[in-house]
């Protein structure tokens, strides 16, 4: 009689760890991957603006995830802004999406190094976590039709050359 039970309680184990396994596989393969649709977005940023992937459409968008503590920001940062603002008229948008971070822990770091692209705030890290953001910094590059085409992550724009390659896929440069 106690085998019985025993052989239940194992089958019960067994079907409990194998949906386990099926509930992680499916939230992984729903992270963005190259070539799919860019997962949507409502953000707000510094200046009390509300961004979206449907707002952003027909742009194209170096979705960026990033926090002060990251070395690679203070130095990445800057040479993205002069792409920036070269290139914002026309059609491409930065949205550098500060993670589990304050408002003025975000506004006192993008002030020191003078950034003019929109910071939205991601304070209890939930898009990161939707983007499959583990590592700071992480950037998605967004074509006009809001299609992933490039996924970079960490230190990848310590030479402005890698930026600027990406970018003239997309801009006369």
């Amino acid at each position: 009689m106690i085998s019985k039970y025993l052989k239940f309680f194992f089958l019960v184990l067994l079907i409990f760890f194998l949906a386990s396994a099926c509930k992680d596989k499916a939230e992984k393969s729903s992270l963005p991957k190259l070539g799919t649709a860019a997962i949507n977005f409502n953000f707000q940023d510094l200046k009390g603006q509300i961004w979206s992937l449907d707002k952003v459409r027909g742009k194209v968008l170096l979705l960026r995830f990033w926090a002060d503590w990251c070395p690679y920001c203070r130095y990445e940062m800057p040479i993205i802004d002069k792409y920036y603002r070269k290139l914002n008229k026309e059609g491409f948008l930065v949205l550098a999406v500060n993670v589990k971070q304050s408002a003025e822990v975000a506004l006192a770091f993008t002030a020191q190094l003078d950034i003019t692209f929109p910071v939205p705030l991601d304070p209890e890290g939930k898009m990161a976590k939707r983007y499959g953001v583990y590592a700071i910094p992480t950037n998605f590059l967004i074509d006009r039709q809001g299609v992933i085409r490039e996924i970079l992550i960490g230190e990848v724009f310590k030479e402005e050359k890698v930026l600027r390659d990406l970018l003239k896929n997309y801009f006369q440069m």
